[in-house]
């Protein structure tokens, strides 16, 4: 059973349903990987090519999608599902290809099989991030994935830092 709350399951449902190429990141994938934390919304990172900025479109009407905030790393959304955060560049990681190059995919529920990020991939972009909120989820979010059986106990050490 996933962990995933209501709202984003329907965001994600929505971007399955369009055909959209994406990967899962943040907090839902952190979720989806065993984390007991929670979230208030979702964080994709999408493939930029033309075919899939185009059904991208097409979903974020489907959602309602209305005002926007564009930042540094990415496009924000409210939509009558709650908040969408496509991410364009994620501190550690990297862009959309970057992303996928580890992640897998995984059943959210029955019909419904999304591309979520790598745990470790997960846990080094929050570790780049650098923000507050972030290093304080860290070491509970790697206990949490090392204890759903989605990281080993003893990973080997990222250049510059560990997981947390």
């Amino acid at each position: 059973m996933s962990r995933v709350g209501d709202q984003q399951v329907e965001l994600l449902r929505a971007l399955a349903r369009h055909g959209v190429e994406f990967v899962v990141v943040g907090g839902v994938g952190a979720q989806v990987h065993g984390w007991l934390g929670a979230t208030a919304d979702l964080d994709i990172a999408v493939s930029t090519e033309d075919s899939n900025v185009t059904r991208l479109n097409v979903a974020l009407a489907s959602i309602g999608a209305g005002s926007r905030a564009i930042g540094a790393l990415g496009t924000v959304f409210k939509t009558r599902h709650g908040r969408l955060e496509i991410i364009a560049r994620a501190d550690g990681i990297g862009r959309y290809a970057d992303w996928l190059r580890l992640a897998r995919k995984h059943r959210i529920e029955e019909g419904l099989i999304v591309v979520v990020a790598a745990p470790e991939d997960i846990l080094r972009s929050k570790q780049a991030a650098g923000r507050e909120k972030d290093r304080a989820a860290l070491a509970q979010m790697r206990r949490d994935f090392v204890e759903a059986g989605a990281l080993e106990r003893s990973p080997k050490p990222e250049p510059g830092g560990s997981f947390g």
